[in-house]
């Protein structure tokens, strides 16, 4: 009894409690004729997209070009749900711990407009190599958060542009607010009934074998 009441306990904290969205990151290479862009990310996470839980997305951006130029990087964003960004740069690649030579702020808690304009964010040498992590955040201030919101970055240079996302679905809101407290009541609910059955039974244990 005490094993089942803990799993149950635990299956709901597990589904209650904020995690770093971080799970199963995919590798998906962009590769254009002279642009590349090597995007890392827990989509299965971005789908479920729930308050609190950021998703982030690791984006490194390169050319391999025939004359000197410049990579200019966008991001663009479309769909229902509003999001928050924060956009960071870092000269090597992101590690778990974090950017080693010290990340530089492109956006923070943005707001990112839903109208599918491409925003600048930065450019870089096209002999050099961006590494980019956008952090994805449901907007407490965008009451339901029903629907989804897909996210984009974009590189430009010599004459192409290559594009990495999800499609239509990089942020579709998984349980509304207040979900999470609810599971975690109802577990409770069934514990305290699976107690009280069992204290019944055990009350009535000692009727069984008594002689009329």
């Amino acid at each position: 009894m005490r094993r089942a009441v803990a799993v149950v306990l635990l299956a709901a904290l597990a589904i209650a409690m904020p995690t770093a969205a971080w799970a199963a990151p995919t590798t998906q290479v962009i590769q254009g004729s002279i642009l590349r862009l090597v995007s890392v990310a827990d989509w299965a996470a971005a789908g479920r997209l729930l308050p609190g839980q950021p998703v982030e997305w690791d984006i490194a951006v390169s050319a391999d070009a025939p004359d000197p130029g410049v990579v200019r990087i966008a991001v663009s964003a479309t769909g229902e749900a509003r999001l928050l960004l924060d956009v960071w740069t870092c000269p090597e690649a992101w590690t778990e711990t974090g950017c080693p030579g010290g990340a530089t702020a492109l956006r923070a808690g943005w707001s990112i407009p839903r109208d599918g304009v491409e925003i600048p964010l930065t450019q870089i040498a096209d002999t050099e190599t961006a590494h980019l992590r956008l952090s994805i955040l449901l907007d407490p201030a965008g009451g339901s958060g029903a629907g989804s919101t897909a996210v984009r970055v974009h590189a430009q240079g010599a004459g192409e542009t290559v594009v990495a996302g999800s499609g239509g679905g990089l942020a579709t809101t998984g349980l509304p607010p207040g979900a999470a407290s609810a599971v975690v009541v109802g577990a409770a609910l069934a514990v305290s009934g699976t107690v009280l059955a069992v204290r019944r039974r055990r009350g009535a244990a000692p009727e069984v074998g008594r002689r009329i």
